[in-house]
């Protein structure tokens, strides 16, 4: 079944109550390790007391549309499907974690007794069998919805101006530009900081330059090795060269003897 065009999911930070409904829900159908998470709620008290707000994110892969993880992977087991969702082929995955260090939204995990690669998948086989990601329907307080871009944006729109009106003075999307967009919007009620979001992620310069070259590690390797032999072959030859070229009992550089 064909997935609707440009679908995304849309979590409203402001109504989290921190209930880990859909991390409980996802480990328990995905099979996820104890203290490995495919999604999970973050908690941040900010502020000091009596006056503490609490604000709750929901972490996980957030599918950017210019993948860091997908540039760093050698293998080419971390990519993006047709319908732009970001997934690791555990054929190709090697476990080498470049992705998790790459990650710079702390989504994806290694399974150390499964020697996997563990992260949010979008629930990609549910959606095409026409149905939602798992987290959206089991969610408690309709924190996340799930639908096309334009209208998941409408939504968020919506609610910045009952967020102004209910007195936050700061609230904002996150993900819309992001990262080229993610397929995960979020509302929040102040700056992405308070929720442990980098303001202004950017793909590294080295990253990229690393990903513009059109050769794998191994090939690189393997070339360095060809080119270092190649120059140790040549210091050898012409350091015969020069030695046949010296008068007998001539010393070298070093002082020996040059025959």
């Amino acid at each position: 079944m064909a997935i609707m065009n440009d679908p995304v999911m849309l979590v409203d930070q402001s109504l989290c109550v921190g209930c880990e409904a859909c991390t409980t829900a996802c480990k328990a159908v995905y099979g996820v390790s104890e203290g490995i998470f495919r999604t999970k709620i973050d908690r941040k008290d900010v502020g000091s007391f009596p006056e503490v707000n609490i604000s709750y994110n929901k972490r996980a892969c957030v599918h950017c549309k210019e993948a860091a993880c997908v540039m760093a992977c050698p293998t080419g087991a971390c990519q993006k499907t047709s319908e732009g969702f970001t997934v690791v082929d555990d054929r190709l995955c090697i476990t080498c974690n470049y992705c998790v260090a790459n990650c710079m939204y702390g989504a994806i995990e290694y399974d150390r007794s499964k020697r996997t690669i563990e992260k949010c998948t979008f629930c990609l086989s549910r959606l095409r069998e026409g149905l939602q990601p798992l987290c959206v329907e089991v969610c408690t307080s309709r924190v996340i919805s799930f639908g096309e871009r334009s209208e998941m944006l409408t939504r968020a729109g919506g609610r910045l101006e009952e967020l102004r009106r209910q007195g936050y003075e700061d609230p904002c999307i996150y993900g819309e530009e992001e990262m080229g967009g993610l397929r995960v919007l979020s509302v929040l009620t102040e700056g992405p900081k308070a929720y442990g979001l980098p303001k202004d992620p950017q793909i590294p310069l080295g990253l990229r330059v690393w990903n513009a070259v059109p050769l794998t590690p191994a090939v690189l390797i393997a070339g360095g090795v060809v080119l270092g032999a190649n120059y140790l072959h040549t210091r050898f030859i012409q350091r015969k060269k020069e030695l046949a070229h010296q008068p007998d009992g001539e010393t070298d550089e070093n002082g020996g003897d040059a025959s």
